[in-house]
């Protein structure tokens, strides 16, 4: 990667040697095994990602990034980025573009797992949230005293069904959003707290969430509640703890529950990774489900692999 780096920032500096542009590569690979039940899989997968960067000759740093991924399990893979593009200076961030993302989920601290292990797991029935977090918008992140403020506004939620398609529709959007979250400390209690809108077609969502974390013993512990209305009517709550081992093992304990339209299902997840060095890393995770979860999947499912970081 190091290599690959040099290489495409030597260009970039020929390119653009007025504009101070840094342009950096890195990618990742794994193999895991999954298991549900009777079913078992197995999955690889790879991506790439790129950062651009340049600095402009009042200071201002402006950035955008884009990435690659594969699956040779399904042969399909993707191509994202490039939707949005950032400015930052004098300790404010501005995000411009459409994939700005709604300060949802901030209470849901006990899933662990990736989603590998959750394939084919019977998922809970009901959880809270909104029906659509993101979308051509604008953010904007700052410090205030203390704390650290975010704010949010989407104004399409949906830019891929525009005319042209992945073109925020700004004055005839049926969606829109907005949110703002708050992150803080109390002595040694790490605090966050957030509120999100997502309103479509009439129907109106909202979530408020707020997370607490604190360091305690050989690991932390983290606690988090949410409350949403909408089409996600209910509440939830997680506790998640993580630990070290030793200097390269960590193990992860989270409990998420959810009561969300006279529906009440639980989860919880295990998970244990130890660093091989040179970016590679070897884990398994565990997720179990209970209460109202879907017809379809398992109550059980686990996997196990590793991860290369290049």
């Amino acid at each position: 990667m190091k290599k690959l780096t040099y290489l495409i920032s030597a260009i970039a500096a020929g390119l653009f040697t007025s504009a101070h542009a840094e342009v950096s590569v890195s990618g990742s690979a794994s193999v895991v095994y999954q298991s549900a039940g009777s079913d078992t899989n197995i999955h690889n997968g790879g991506a790439v990602s790129f950062g651009l960067s340049t600095t402009t000759a009042s200071g201002m740093t402006v950035s955008t990034s884009a990435g690659i991924t594969n699956s040779t399990t399904s042969g399909t893979g993707a191509v994202t980025g490039w939707d949005n593009l950032t400015f930052a200076t004098g300790g404010v961030t501005l995000t411009v573009g459409n994939d700005i993302g709604l300060p949802d989920g901030v209470g849901e601290v006990g899933g662990l797992v990736g989603d590998t292990a959750a394939v084919n797991s019977a998922g809970i029935t009901s959880t809270t949230g909104l029906t659509d977090d993101e979308g051509s918008g604008i953010s904007l992140t700052t410090s205030l005293g203390g704390a650290g403020l975010s704010v949010y506004y989407v104004a399409d939620s949906d830019p891929a069904t525009s005319a042209v398609a992945g073109v925020g529709d700004i004055d005839g959007a049926t969606g829109t959003g907005s949110g703002v979250k708050i992150t803080t400390a109390v002595g040694d209690v790490g605090l966050t707290v957030a509120y999100a809108a997502h309103s479509d077609t009439g129907i109106d969502d909202t979530e408020t969430a707020a997370s607490a974390s604190y360091a305690m013993g050989a690991g932390t512990i983290s606690a988090g509640y949410t409350t949403s209305t909408g089409t996600n009517d209910g509440n939830s709550f997680g506790i998640a703890y993580s630990m070290s081992l030793d200097a390269d093992t960590s193990l992860g304990i989270g409990y998420q529950s959810h009561n969300v339209n006279s529906n009440s299902g639980r989860a919880t997840d295990v998970t244990i990774s130890r660093a091989m060095g040179g970016g590679m890393s070897v884990f398994a995770e565990m997720r179990s489900t209970s209460g109202d979860t879907a017809a379809a999947g398992e109550n059980s499912t686990m996997a196990i692999g590793t991860s290369v970081s290049f």
